[in-house]
């Protein structure tokens, strides 16, 4: 029974954690780069990793011009979403080979 229950688990909390990443996109992103899926698009894995690095340290440098884009990068919400806006980005990036688009329920 508790195997059962946990096969109908997983998928919920796995697109669960996914949702997380892609509402942060959304939320601080959206703005600038357009749907969420051509966004994580823009960069290879590695380098979605390297730009959330040291807190984001290169995310920050790259956006320092913008003064609107720094606004979203010192939020709280930022920092508490962090990791699973990398996580969505790097799963979605140009060379994970996932080719997203509307599927009634999320344009990304």
């Amino acid at each position: 029974m508790a195997r059962f229950i946990m096969v109908l688990l997983v998928p919920i909390f796995v697109f669960g954690y996914g949702a997380k990443g892609l509402n942060a996109y959304k939320k601080l992103c959206v703005h600038c780069h357009g749907p969420a899926f051509k966004g994580a698009a823009m960069l290879y894995s590695d380098e979605w990793m390297q730009m959330f690095a040291d807190n984001a340290k290169k995310l920050r440098e790259v956006h320092k011009d913008d003064p609107k884009a720094m606004e979203y990068l010192k939020l709280r919400y930022f920092e508490r979403r962090s990791k699973y806006l990398m996580r969505f980005l790097k799963n979605n990036a140009r060379d994970m080979g996932v080719v997203r688009s509307c599927d009634g329920l999320n344009c990304g």
